[in-house]
Parts: structure tokens; sequence; C-alpha cells
């Protein structure tokens, strides 16, 4: 129509109809990859979400013990105050029933078994100081055998006989 010729299309010299639309396959993938990538995001961002929530609900638990244990502390504080402010109670009524007057005792009675007791730490507690010296003694010359030089001829380690005390050890603590 205004004056042009119409020419013919060649096919086999223009591009191909892959070229054109690309490789579909490759494209399904990337969209796929895509996909994926987006789910992966979603599912740590729950994971997050879940682990910040389980810290959050252990603060509260460790919390909330530890309100427990307090008050459980104090409750046993006040029970422990009551019982004894009743064994007081108790003592001196039973004193007061026995014609004493709570808190006054007869002096001497009282003098005596106390310095008689105070006799027997103090025995207890010299018998426990020598003791303890004479392991201190044989503890530092083991230690200062250990560190002294030694000869050729010395080969084998001498060791010292351990302490002897006149008695167990055991029975020497003090009791209120």
């Amino acid at each position: 129509m205004f004056g042009k010729t119409k020419a013919t299309i060649d096919t086999q010299d223009g591009p191909t109809m892959d070229d054109f639309f690309g490789d579909e396959e490759a494209a399904d993938q990337s969209v796929q990859i895509d996909r994926i990538r987006d789910r992966v995001k979603q599912v740590e961002g729950q994971i997050n979400s879940q682990f910040t929530s389980l810290a959050a609900y252990a603060q509260i638990a460790h919390e909330q013990i530890e309100l427990v244990r307090s008050e459980s502390r104090a409750e046993i504080e006040r029970a422990e105050s009551r019982v004894t402010q009743l064994i007081e109670r108790e003592r001196a009524d039973r004193l007061v029933d026995a014609g004493q007057v709570p808190g006054v005792v007869n002096v001497s009675d009282a003098v005596d078994a106390r310095l008689n007791a105070l006799e027997e730490a103090v025995d207890t507690i010299k018998v426990g100081i020598n003791d303890c010296l004479s392991r201190q003694k044989a503890l530092a010359d083991a230690i200062t055998a250990l560190f002294e030089p030694r000869g050729a001829d010395q080969s084998a380690t001498a060791t010292l006989p351990p302490p002897v005390s006149d008695g167990p050890i055991g029975g020497l603590a003090m009791h209120a």
C-alpha cells in the first residue's frame, strides 16, 4: 500500500523461539529457589520468636522460683521464731510454777558447773592445739625435705612417719 514492497520474513536467519523467551526451566528453578528462600526466612523468624518466647518464659519461671524460695525462707524464719518464743514462754511458765524466778538461777551451782565445763573445754583445746602443732611441724619437715637438693647417691625419697597422738581427735571438738 504506500509504495513499499512486502518483504519476506526469513525464519532461519533471525533469533529462534528459545532465544526470545529464554530458558523456561532455569526460570522455573529460579522462582522455586526464591520461594524456598522466602520460606526459610519465615521459618527462621518463627524459630527466633519461639526462642525469644522460651527465654522469656524461662526468665519468668526463674524469678518465680526465687520468689517462692525467699517466701519459704521468710516463712521458715517466722516459724522458727514462733517456736523459740513458745519454748521460752513454756520454760518461763515452768520456772514460775517451780517457784523460781525466770532468769535467776542458784549462783553457786551454776558458776561451779560453768567453771568445770570451761576447764574441760580449755583442756580439750590444749590437746587439739598441741596435736595441730605437731602435725604442722611434721608437714613443714616433709616440705623442707622435698625441696632440699639431692646428691647422686640419694635416689630414693625419704618419707617421714606420721605424727603420733595419744588418742583419737574426733572427740576433741567443743560442743555448746
